[in-house]
């Protein structure tokens, strides 16, 4: 009788305790590396995306400028004799506007940040110059100029004196009834009164020595066109005139732009032909030194609105001018050794303020030639 063999034990399945380490181990390793691929791409996406919102900010920024500036001194630059004249311009009982005659006036505060002010007239249709037939004097309460074109009630009109000065310069007034609109000889009626420019309220802003025939005239601006630009708080912000003779409040136009630089571009030839040389902040004195202004060149600084982890910026920006023109002010320009030759200061709590550095930075620059200065006549 045979004895049954017994049948051998299954062996056990499953994993051992080391192979159980080693795959927590390899998948671990595996999590830690996937998430370091998405924390560096997700900072790769938001880098890319804040130079994109800077590139844009940046962007609008200078075509905000520049279609500003290349209209400015419509309608207010008949005679380049004119440009440079002071404007004595005052609404009621608002404040004394004290302005240029010129397309495009710089001036800076005591940090150095700059103001960019653009001045033309705001009238919708032409605006032709109308020549004095009659001398005016500051006390006459009407014009007679030759015109083809007549007034209407509430017209905001300037005068401007053939050679002004110090004393004898340009007078911003209202029309203060119709004027008789006849093609040889139109009478502009400039009676103050005290809701106007030039109110009767206070004594007339006309010059004591009046404005002569045959070499004074009136333009019409029909509203003064007047807006100053700026860097605020990281923003670049512009202000309008009023009808009302005050300030509207700011307004911004771009966002995360911290630094403007803003030269004019003049031509110091002589004679002159036509052709910028120079760049410079220099405010002309008289009305040559006016005519010689043919540009604006803007620069402006725009930042990325992600803060980055580590320094990324070193250093602040250089603006790189090129060769053809000479910078004033700056040795390195004005000698053509270097195009980079301009620092743009990014602005900066103190001295040890190191946040700036937590950001990338993008220059924009561009010249914009001023039209109604190269079309006035000479």
């Amino acid at each position: 009788m045979s004895t049954p063999h017994a049948r051998p034990a299954t062996p056990a399945r499953g994993f051992t305790l080391v192979e159980l380490m080693v795959g927590m181990a390899l998948a671990l390793i595996t999590t830690v590396i996937i998430a370091q691929v998405v924390v560096n791409s997700e900072g790769q996406r938001r880098t890319t995306s804040s130079g994109a919102d800077a590139q844009v900010s940046g962007s609008v920024a200078l075509y905000t400028l520049s279609r500003d500036v290349q209209g400015a001194g419509y309608g207010i630059i008949s005679h380049s004799a004119a440009l440079g004249c002071p404007v004595t311009a005052k609404y009621g009982s608002a404040a004394t506007l004290s302005l240029t005659l010129a397309p495009a006036t710089i001036t800076l505060d005591a940090n150095g940040v700059p103001t960019l002010r653009t001045f033309s007239s705001g009238r919708n249709s032409f605006a032709v110059p109308m020549v004095v037939k009659a001398n005016h004097a500051a006390t006459d309460t009407s014009f007679t100029v030759n015109a083809s074109t007549g007034t209407s009630l509430g017209d905001v009109m300037m005068a401007i004196p053939g050679t002004w000065s110090s004393t004898n310069g340009c007078t911003v007034f209202q029309v203060a009834a119709s004027g008789v609109n006849v093609l040889t000889t139109t009478v502009v009626p400039n009676a103050p009164v005290s809701t106007s420019w030039n109110p009767a309220t206070t004594a007339s802003l006309m010059p004591s020595g009046g404005y002569p025939t045959d070499t004074s005239y009136l333009v019409n601006l029909g509203n003064i066109a007047l807006r100053e630009y700026t860097i605020s708080s990281g923003n670049l912000v512009m202000r309008e005139l009023q009808t009302n003779g005050t300030w509207g409040a700011d307004q911004v136009l771009a966002s995360g732009i911290v630094t403007m630089r803003v030269m004019y571009g003049k031509d110091t030839s002589s004679p002159k032909d036509g052709v910028v040389d120079q760049f410079d902040t220099t405010t002309p004195t008289t009305a040559d030194d006016w005519s010689r202004v043919l540009a604006v060149r803007i620069a402006v600084v725009a930042r990325s609105e992600t803060r980055e982890k580590d320094s990324v910026t070193i250093a602040d920006p250089v603006w790189d001018v090129g060769t053809a023109t000479t910078v004033s002010g700056t040795a390195a320009c004005s000698s053509g050794s270097s195009r980079k030759c301009l620092t743009l200061t990014l602005p900066k709590v103190n001295t040890t303020d190191t946040e700036w550095q937590h950001y990338r930075y993008k220059v924009y620059d561009t010249v914009v030639p001023l039209r109604n200065v190269l079309w006035s006549a000479v």
